[in-house]
């Protein structure tokens, strides 16, 4: 059994703590700044196009994307990101649908464009 801690000890392995998340918080922040999408987030229209919900929501979930390392991949990427599209769509039901359905009919227009134009007799 572990004697009791004080509480100076529990105030230094907290504060030891905190120190230990900040450096690695920085350390992620400098290495995102360096790369070339950090470099492209720096633009003042993307900064702008960050203050909507949606696209802020898209520009993190690119930028944690080209973030990983391509060896790993993890399968929680896909439930954080059901997740947060189903916050979304009960936050802001209409803009989500109205979203979805732009993207969806830009992908059917893209389909649609790729097949050949049918003969004419």
């Amino acid at each position: 059994m572990n004697p009791p801690e004080s509480s100076q000890q529990r105030l230094a392995r907290s504060r030891a703590q905190v120190v230990q998340w900040l450096d690695h918080d920085r350390t992620q922040r400098d290495a995102f700044a360096h790369s070339g999408l950090g470099q492209l987030s720096a633009l003042p229209w993307v900064r702008s196009i960050g203050n909507h919900p949606l696209a802020s929501l898209a520009l993190g979930a690119l930028t944690k994307w080209w973030m990983q390392p391509r060896k790993a991949r993890s399968s929680t990427a896909g439930v954080l990101a059901v997740g947060t599209g189903l916050g979304l769509l009960r936050r802001r039901p209409v803009l989500t649908v109205a979203t979805v359905a732009v993207i969806g009919a830009l992908a059917w227009w893209t389909q649609i464009r790729k097949r050949p134009p049918p003969p004419l007799n």
